[in-house]
């Protein structure tokens, strides 16, 4: 029998792990907790902003694939070390308010009722 690649690559990450009802159905009737989102850095935040150029960027190096990742990530710390300090602050602010957002999202998830509207049980 040939070994057959299990890996799905087109796994949803909101039907899959922390988001899954079933996941937070289970954690609240075992007691278990689940984690809590994660203040992301604000250079991280703003790096979504631009990808395009940062991959343009890497893609000109023509690094092999294990190195890009690495020069990805120095590249937009490098980029965002050039933005003016208000321009950081803005960004810092902007990673704080997605993660309040995060937070109270996570909080109706693990504290509230479980929906039974279908549209919930879809997800």
């Amino acid at each position: 029998m040939a070994y057959q690649h299990m890996k799905n690559q087109d796994l949803d990450p909101k039907e899959s792990g922390a988001h899954n009802p079933y996941r937070i159905l289970l954690q609240k009737l075992t007691g278990a907790s689940s984690q809590r989102p994660r203040l992301k850095s604000a250079v991280n935040v703003w790096r979504k902003t631009v990808r395009r150029e940062i991959d343009a960027i890497v893609k000109a190096q023509q690094l092999p694939p294990a190195q890009r990742a690495a020069h990805r990530d120095r590249t937009a710390r490098e980029m965002f070390a050039k933005l003016s300090v208000e321009e950081r602050a803005q960004w810092t602010e902007q990673a704080k308010e997605e993660h309040e957002e995060a937070l109270e999202v996570w909080k109706g998830e693990t504290s509230g009722e479980v929906s039974t509207t279908p549209e919930d049980r879809q997800r």
